[in-house]
Formats: C-alpha cells, structure tokens, sequence
C-alpha cells in the first residue's frame, strides 16, 4: 500500500506541473492574443496608419467610393498632424524635414510640386501657428493647407 501511495504522489505532482504550466501559458499569451485580434497585429496597425495611399489608389473602378478614401485619407493626415504638432512646427518654420515630407505624402501631396509645397507651407507659418490659436485649431489649419496642396488639388484630365 505505501508503495501505491509513493508511486501516485510523484505522477499527481507530474499532472499538477503540467496543468500549472499550460494555464501559466495561456494567461500570459491572452493580452497578445487578443491585442492581435484587435488590430490585426502591430504591422497591420502601423501600415494602416502609415499608408493611405494604398486603399487610395488600389481601386479597379477609378472613382468608386473615392470619397470614402479622401476622407480616411484625410482623418489619417488629421491625426498624424495632432500627435506630432511641435515636430511639424519645427519642419514647417524650417521649410524642411521628415514631419513634413510625412505630412506631404499623408495628404497626396506628389513629388514634382514638393519645392512648391514646403515654399507655401514655410510662407504661412505665422496665419499657421498664431499665438492666439488653440493647438486643434493650428493643427485643422496645418492639414487644410496640406490637404489643398495635395489631394484637394483640381485634376487636369
């Protein structure tokens, strides 16, 4: 009987490890599991942030839902320009650097009128950044200029 008694404490331990180690394992991948679930994974999140252009110019039916687009296109641009206001104010006075050429490609500004975007957006820095403005109102003012340069050009067809 004792030798039953040591041969079952040894095999319960084993089985108790075991469980212990799966739950240990499950409720440690449970915040990515379901972080990933959420945003489709961190690369997913980043690209969808980073690259509006894709969805913008991935349509096989030039003109369908482009509204759509230009606004998602438009919110994205709006957003990269409120977290990252002081660095845009930065780039802008300085009429250079890489906040800005971000804001250029975020709202569709094309490489040829680059030269002519930073000159309009260096030239209205005072009406863009006045004192006077709360941020949000400087940030709407920074992403319509922007936006006017790039996507809401008129098109030459």
């Amino acid at each position: 009987m004792m030798t039953t008694r040591v041969a079952l404490i040894p095999g319960l331990l084993l089985t108790l490890a075991g469980c212990m180690t799966d739950a240990t394992v499950e409720l440690t991948k449970a915040p990515f599991d379901a972080t990933t679930d959420l945003t489709g994974g961190t690369s997913g999140a980043t690209q969808e942030f980073l690259d509006p252009t894709t969805e913008f110019t991935s349509s096989t039916t030039p003109g369908a839902s482009a509204d759509g687009r230009l606004l998602k296109a438009k919110r994205r641009a709006t957003f990269f320009a409120m977290q990252t206001h002081d660095n845009l104010r930065t780039d802008i006075a300085r009429g250079q650097g890489e906040y800005l050429a971000s804001l250029a490609s975020l709202t569709g500004v094309s490489a040829d009128r680059w030269p002519h975007f930073q000159t309009v957006m260096t030239d209205s820095y005072p009406q863009l950044f006045d004192q006077q403005l709360p941020e949000s109102q400087s940030t709407q003012r920074v992403v319509e200029l922007a936006w006017a340069q790039g996507y809401g050009m008129p098109r030459v067809e």
